[in-house]
């Protein structure tokens, strides 16, 4: 087993797991044995994954199979992909595995791009208006103060609340750049965890950066539920196919979404179909899975065409998916232009132009 403090226990890149896939299905395809393809391998990959590729190359050389090198190496890799590799060896077909998650790696890291390109316009506003603020707080709106001393003007209860409010905003705006200082801490170290479960993430900060970066999200936590719903289905779909037996299909299947929740599920459903219980009986308690799935899979003329059932319950969930994902695509940009860009103009409407009418009001009032 290797050192917990070693420096392959580092976390192995999405995009870096993307290329070693795209490594190991041309060489598996063209026959060239895995310890040299992966030594080779190892001298153009990134920096991230070489002490990983030379470790799998090592044990390969020594006699181990794909399979039990990276389950040696486990502790760098995510569940899903360690079940991924699993289910391919099982059905014999590796390479399209591979390929499958390297698609959805590299799906995920483009959605993840076009989100950070939608929030560099917002972004760059809230900067903007965060300075202009301080320029009216700390320079504009004492001189109105003044003003208001100089001719001795009433203070109506408008311009104590909006003065309350500078005063208040005077002790706090460095509350202003911390947050904007963890949003953007939060968005760069959560990128692994992008359209991941968040039980996933081991520690309580991973959590909470995450929740930080991508909680905002509207629809974000029923994206990567549906997301484990499509993997699931498709993945029992190819394994049953392939007439692994099902109590095994369902936690191979399960793992290769790395919900935590789901697997553990369905290893309660693959003891129980192992102990003589049937399908409809065993699904019934199974609490992660959407009625919809539970239901065509109790199904009495759907359970000899599982193969089949499951592949249609994938593509109804990846349907959703792509269209949830071109809703966020749309809406999210121009949400934020009008939250953000509407937001800071109501603001500086009250903060600004309102003292500036009261004190106009006041010094043309007959009573002065």
């Amino acid at each position: 087993m290797s050192n917990p403090d070693s420096p392959q226990l580092k976390k192995i890149s999405p995009e870096s797991l993307a290329d070693l896939n795209d490594e190991l299905s041309a060489m598996i395809r063209a026959g060239i044995p895995l310890d040299e393809g992966l030594r080779n391998a190892a001298k153009h990959l990134r920096k991230n994954s070489h002490h990983f590729v030379e470790q799998l190359a090592l044990r390969v050389q020594q006699g181990a199979t794909l399979e039990d090198a990276i389950d040696q190496e486990s502790k760098t890799l995510p569940i899903s992909y360690i079940s991924l590799i699993k289910s391919g060896l099982r059905m014999g077909r590796l390479p399209e595995a591979l390929q499958a998650y390297t698609s959805f790696s590299r799906s995920r890291m483009e959605l993840r791009q076009e989100l950070g390109n939608a929030l560099l316009y917002p972004a760059f506003v809230l900067i903007m208006a965060f300075l202009l603020s301080l320029f009216v707080c700390f320079m504009i709106f004492p001189q109105l103060i003044v003003v208001h001393k100089m001719f001795r003007l009433e203070s109506t209860p408008l311009m104590s609340s909006i003065s309350a409010l500078f005063e208040f905003y005077q002790s706090w705006y460095l509350l202003i750049p911390l947050i904007l200082c963890l949003l953007f801490i939060s968005w760069k170290t959560s990128r692994f965890s992008f359209l991941v479960a968040r039980e996933q993430n081991e520690s309580f900060i991973g959590r909470l950066f995450s929740t930080v970066a991508y909680g905002w999200i509207p629809g974000y936590q029923t994206l990567v539920r549906e997301m484990n719903y499509s993997t699931f289905a498709e993945m029992s779909g190819i394994l049953l196919t392939y007439d692994v037996p099902l109590h095994e299909t369902l936690t191979l299947a399960a793992e290769s979404t790395g919900n935590t929740k789901i697997i553990m599920e369905s290893h309660s459903l693959s003891r129980l179909l192992e102990s003589g219980t049937s399908l409809k009986e065993g699904i019934q308690s199974c609490k992660q899975f959407p009625d919809f799935m539970k239901l065509m899979m109790m199904e009495k003329t759907h359970q000899s065409h599982l193969p089949q059932i499951m592949s249609e319950i994938a593509r109804v969930y990846r349907a959703r998916v792509l269209n949830r994902i071109d809703w966020i695509k749309r809406i999210i940009p121009v949400a934020l232009l009008i939250v953000i860009a509407g937001g800071i103009t109501a603001c500086y409407t009250l903060i600004v132009f309102i003292p500036f009418v009261e004190i106009l009001k006041m010094l043309g009032s007959p009573t002065i």
